[in-house]
């Protein structure tokens, strides 16, 4: 997944920014400050944990506020919920292995559902609306942006894997 800020100056890894953000939010933050927060007063072995670099001798500091505000509001969220889906994907135990007889055969289910996001609004009122395709097992094979009145059947299609 590309990192959004230019290479000079990058002192925390963007994997390691977006960890600290999933943990911080896992944990009940629920803004960019927060966040921030959480990070601050994350101890050093939960930083190292989440590959903070360790440049001080103290281990591992975690980003700035601003920082954490600049990698979040400037990663591409189709781009990272790709490499989250493939990441999770590859963890799947019930997954066919490649070069197997069973690689043919098409998953045993797949749900798909639309929901609203909890607690996310945009910039002018509206909420954001998620079609999520998800396999038996629990894990999420794609997921769109959808419109909040949106027939999920009509947009289950292109949500397809392989149809992106």
């Amino acid at each position: 997944m590309p990192d959004p800020r230019r290479a000079k100056g990058r002192r925390h890894p963007l994997a390691f920014v977006l960890a600290l953000a999933a943990c911080a939010v896992l944990a009940g933050a629920k803004s960019l400050t927060a966040i921030a927060e959480w990070a601050a007063d994350a101890p050093a072995t939960a930083l190292a944990a989440l590959g903070g670099p360790s440049r001080e001798p103290t281990g591992p500091t975690a980003p700035a506020e601003a920082t954490v505000r600049r990698v979040l509001q400037r990663t591409d969220g189709d781009a990272l919920d790709e490499a989250i889906g493939t990441w999770l994907a590859a963890r799947d135990p019930d997954r066919p292995q490649p070069g197997r007889a069973e690689a043919r055969r098409p998953p045993a289910s797949l749900a798909v559902d639309g929901k609203t996001v909890r607690g996310d609004r945009r910039t002018d009122g509206t909420q954001v609306h998620l079609l999520a395709a998800m396999t038996g097992t629990g894990l999420v094979t794609a997921q769109r942006e959808v419109d909040g009145k949106t027939n999920e059947i009509t947009v289950f299609r292109p949500c397809s894997p392989g149809t992106t």
